[in-house]
């Protein structure tokens, strides 16, 4: 990844998989982005927002892929370089359970994020939290959790440090925001966000979510309302 250091890399995938241009990763970074957009193309053909058209990773070394074609005939035009979006320091705040953790993490994103739903799945692919707006976000339990093993997907195929704070999924009708918590994920609605808002909203709930038991928390089967 020596490459990486460089100012810019910009480089093309075909739908065979070729690459033009330098990954800085002798190719294996542009074959894990094109199977993360695969998978990030599954999410909103899930939450009927249609194709995606562009990955995009909010980190110090971020990360800016545009989508065209479907999942199988994708090609993509990508870009990685400095940012200089970094990745606040965890705070841990103290909670009185994991149920408690995941309920203020969830309404401190939905209010921080304007955001109409939001949901938590555990590396166990368990969905343990789920809150979402009666007249506009999605509120099927299976659903979400269907997503939330293909975010799970998504962020395991990028390097940390590609994706230190968060990944933004935009589709033809809507962006869902991803990130991680520990060794779990948090997912959510998030459309015209603020950079510097989202970096304050992920840390802090991150902070909630540090300490506490996520993959012993009780699973989710109904949705909630935000």
């Amino acid at each position: 990844m020596e490459s990486y250091e460089r100012e810019r890399l910009r480089f093309d995938v075909s739908p065979d998989g070729t690459v033009e241009g330098d990954d800085g990763d002798d190719g294996n970074l542009a074959a894990t982005l094109r199977y993360a957009c695969r998978m990030g193309n599954q999410i909103g053909e899930l939450l009927e927002l249609g194709g995606l058209e562009r990955l995009s990773t909010l980190s110090n070394l971020a990360i800016a892929a545009r989508v065209s074609g479907a999942s199988h005939d994708m090609s993509l035009m990508v870009e990685v370089e400095m940012q200089g979006t970094k990745r606040p320091e965890l705070v841990p705040v103290p909670v009185a359970s994991a149920k408690d953790a995941i309920d203020r993490a969830l309404r401190r994103v939905t209010i921080g994020l304007a955001s109409d739903w939001a949901a938590i799945i555990t590396a166990e692919s368990h969905l343990v939290g789920l809150v979402h707006d009666e007249t506009m976000g999605p509120g099927d339990p299976k659903v979400l959790q269907d997503v939330g093993v293909r975010v799970l997907a998504v962020l395991g195929a990028l390097d940390v440090t590609l994706r230190e704070t968060a990944v933004r999924l935009d589709f033809r009708r809507g962006s869902v925001l991803v990130a991680t918590m520990g060794d779990h994920a948090l997912y959510t609605h998030a459309d015209k966000v603020d950079v510097s808002e989202v970096v304050r909203t992920i840390g802090a709930a991150q902070g909630l979510l540090v300490t506490a038991d996520l993959a012993h928390a009780p699973r989710v089967t109904a949705s909630r309302r935000a």
